[in-house]
């Protein structure tokens, strides 16, 4: 959060918004190296270190401004062919990319921390056309049929 300029942090808007999520291997991997990055940098800095027990930090181990993040985010997605989106967009990215690999609207709840399925399902969930045409196909493959030569 920020108040002004001045970052802060504070407890959830509701109990039940706090929460562990599943992470993919892919990103644990990322995250672990980023974690043993700043733990060299604490060691480098000393003293001098800013302990937030933050894994992304500034060099110094102090807050990063939000602003700075979305700094180096539009930094980064300059450098794309992605549409313009934000920070708060990825949310939405995200429950997307749950949706196309499978994840039902129950699991984006939870993940999302949604006090109801209604807020994910008409909020934050859009469906993939490659994933429409599966769910299709799927549901007509449950459909018996007679075949073509014991039709007619």
């Amino acid at each position: 959060m920020v108040d002004g300029w001045d970052p802060y942090e504070s407890a959830p808007k509701t109990d039940g918004s706090a929460s562990t999520i599943a992470l993919d291997s892919v990103n644990v991997a990322l995250l672990r190296e980023q974690h043993a990055a700043m733990l060299i940098a604490r060691e480098e800095w000393g003293d001098a270190w800013v302990e937030t027990g933050k894994v992304f930090t500034r060099e110094d181990g102090s807050w990063l401004h939000p602003e700075m993040v979305s700094d180096a985010f539009r930094r980064i997605l300059a450098t794309t062919d992605l549409p313009p989106i934000t920070l708060r967009d990825l949310r939405h990215v995200a429950a997307t990319l749950t949706r196309g690999g499978g994840g039902d609207l129950h699991t984006i709840k939870e993940t999302l921390r949604h006090s109801t399925i209604t807020l994910t399902s008409d909020t934050y969930t859009s469906l993939l056309p490659d994933v429409d045409k599966a769910a299709a196909e799927a549901a007509a493959a449950l459909v018996p049929r007679a075949s073509r030569r014991n039709a007619g």
